[in-house]
């Protein structure tokens, strides 16, 4: 489904959740709802720390956590590293 999700403190701000609506009506995108990321099943407020165990999970897979086309970088890259005892 095709929607906007927010999620962090401002999921919790039905003010700002009825603004980012209408200024999405505004710009011609009518029709995309505005929604939390409770949605996908994710409660707003562990969007990071999802983030981050996805992060942790391609680093001890030795896979890229990046896009490249996204970030700029000149290519796919392993973030963090371990340690073992």
């Amino acid at each position: 489904m095709r929607a906007v999700y927010v999620c962090g403190g401002g999921a919790r701000n039905p003010v700002l959740l009825k603004m980012l609506q209408q200024a999405l009506n505004d710009s011609g995108v009518s029709g995309v709802p505005v929604m939390t990321t409770d949605a996908l099943g994710v409660p707003p407020q562990q969007v990071e720390a999802f983030a981050f165990a996805w992060l942790a999970m391609r680093c001890i897979a030795r896979e890229p956590g990046n896009l490249a086309s996204v970030t700029g970088a000149t290519g796919e890259r392993v973030f963090g590293a371990i340690y073992p005892r």
